[in-house]
């Protein structure tokens, strides 16, 4: 998990908004609650943005939703700081754009493999390829292959050398990188500091008019 921090978030629209709800009973800590969650939802569509424009991989596979969470604490005086985690585990390589085959695919060629402790002749998989990043052609992994389990999950699988308890051949999933190391640069991290506390600035001015005329 990483995170960054950012400290006086729109302090002027912060004391602007206080004041001018201040006859309004719980008005303004509606108020500042209603901008954070529209500043979080911006914060997750730039970051997917950003990091799509690097990664060749959908947002639905990003799933932002979850990997992005904006928390914020006010204290009259010294203002609002909030904060932006990223989490989430690697991704399998096999949700990354270019990822084949789609489906487990077996070759025509037969290898000796262990299975349940003896070697057979067996119909390997496809090799199968994949890559991160755009504008890079997906690498072949000769010693890879697409599988499906039995939960139904589908990835890239490589062989580890070593045997199960079974007797079985080892395998591993590839993966690549999770959505913190995808957005673990300063430069990403600045961006998207100073685009969230701009988008909050404004957001708490939209809240307090809503209020105001009545819409909230």
């Amino acid at each position: 998990m990483i995170s960054v921090q950012f400290s006086e978030v729109g302090q002027g629209s912060v004391d602007r908004a206080e004041m001018l709800l201040a006859g309004f009973p719980g008005a303004f800590d509606k108020a500042l609650q209603g901008a954070m969650r529209r500043t979080a939802q911006h914060v997750r569509t730039e970051t997917g943005r950003a990091v799509r424009k690097r990664y060749a991989i959908t947002n639905a596979d990003l799933r932002m939703d979850t990997a992005a969470r904006l928390s914020y604490r006010y204290a009259p005086g010294s203002g609002v700081t909030a904060e932006i985690k990223y989490s989430g585990r690697k991704i399998p390589l096999y949700r990354y754009e270019g990822a084949s085959p789609k489906l487990p695919t077996y070759s025509g060629d037969l290898v000796v493999a262990m299975v349940n402790g003896q070697f057979r002749h067996v119909h390997p998989g496809v090799a199968a390829r994949g890559h991160q990043l755009r504008g890079t052609s997906p690498t072949t992994f000769h010693d890879a292959f697409v599988a499906r389990f039995k939960s139904g999950h589908i990835g890239i699988f490589e062989r580890t050398g070593g045997v199960t308890a079974s007797g079985a051949d080892e395998i591993k999933e590839i993966m690549g990188s999770s959505i913190p190391q995808m957005v673990g640069s300063d430069e990403v991290l600045r961006a998207l500091s100073r685009d969230a506390a701009e988008t909050f600035d404004k957001r708490i001015g939209h809240e307090v008019d809503a209020i105001l005329n009545g819409w909230r």
